[in-house]
């Protein structure tokens, strides 16, 4: 087959599409775990939050309404800036290669774009040495809080249970788990709705799950336990365990392991992952592909994040 350089409008709807199939085919874990709506305009309004109030008990003949009104808030999801992938198609590329909708050309840049997404939605971004550290909104980042969006409002110190916070093992442990999911119970994260608690852990803690689950072998199911060593995602300890290699660590070097409640983290999309095709004219008319996507992540409450801090010494 001859090498085409003219991208036609049929060329662009099929790389579309097989862009879109593509992409649908490799969605990152975590979109699973949070809420995902679409959005669109400067700002998204994520939740106008109230303040959890207590009733009052009324007195006999009394002709006084109620007055227990609570505190208003609003979170809010800024438009992003693009997150893309892509490049010319030479002749040594060849265009048919492009157009392949099973291409490992294609399939690079897709999964480029979706790390991007889970970044986005995880709240962490690439440190120039290497290694992850928290930035951007998402579950571990600021989140934009106030009538219009304004600054960014990080998540508090009180969500962060200690490396050592359990005992003497720094690594992570029962103690610590319990710690995390107690504390958000505590604020009826988990109890007064069924939402699904979720945890992200590397390898290292893949270990200690694994451990740990052996030690307390008797009251695990073990078709659970396989699934954590076998290294798909399934649930341990009544948390929905994911893993990565894209968590980051505190200034201290400690690894940070989030924990957060499905509807509590809201990703919204003005453009899921989407691909396309054209000439460019300043490049010798030769094909350019491309391949972006327009995500941004918050907390709706910061009660309903933990983050456990360990030790992989």
């Amino acid at each position: 087959m001859s090498y085409r350089q003219t991208v036609e409008p049929h060329h662009r709807l099929m790389y579309s599409d097989n862009i879109q199939m593509m992409a649908q085919q490799m969605q990152n874990p975590l979109r699973a775990a949070v809420t995902i709506v679409s959005a669109e305009g400067e700002a998204q309004s994520m939740a106008d939050l109230l303040d959890r109030v207590e009733y009052e008990e009324g007195e006999d003949y009394s002709q006084r309404n109620p007055q227990n009104v609570p505190n208003h808030h609003r979170r809010w999801l800024v438009r992003p800036t693009v997150i893309q992938s892509g490049q010319l198609i030479t002749k040594e590329e060849k265009f048919d290669k492009a157009m392949d909708p099973t291409s490992k050309l294609n399939e690079t840049h897709v999964k480029a774009v979706e790390r991007g997404v889970f970044d986005r939605i995880l709240g962490v971004k690439r440190k120039a040495g290497g290694g992850y550290e928290i930035g951007g909104g998402g579950i571990l980042g600021s989140v934009v809080e106030g009538k219009t969006p304004g600054a960014g409002t990080a998540l508090p110190a009180g969500n962060y249970i200690a490396h050592n916070g359990a005992g003497d093992d720094t690594r992570l442990n029962a103690e610590k788990l319990r710690m995390a999911t107690e504390a958000m119970e505590l604020e009826d994260f988990g109890l007064e709705t069924e939402d699904e608690i979720y945890g992200l852990i590397t390898p290292k803690q893949k270990t200690d799950l694994i451990n740990l689950a052996l030690a307390t072998k008797t009251s695990l199911n073990p078709f659970d336990v396989e699934q954590i060593r076998q290294g798909k995602p399934g649930q341990l300890l009544g948390i929905n365990w994911l893993f990565t290699n894209r968590l980051p660590t505190d200034s201290n070097g400690y690894r940070l392991i989030p924990l957060w409640s499905k509807a509590n983290i809201v990703c919204g999309m003005w453009q899921d992952v989407e691909g396309d095709i054209f000439n460019d004219s300043s490049k010798r008319n030769q094909p350019q592909i491309l391949v972006d996507a327009y995500p941004a992540a918050g907390r709706i409450e910061d009660a309903g994040v933990r983050v456990i801090r360990c030790s992989e010494a």
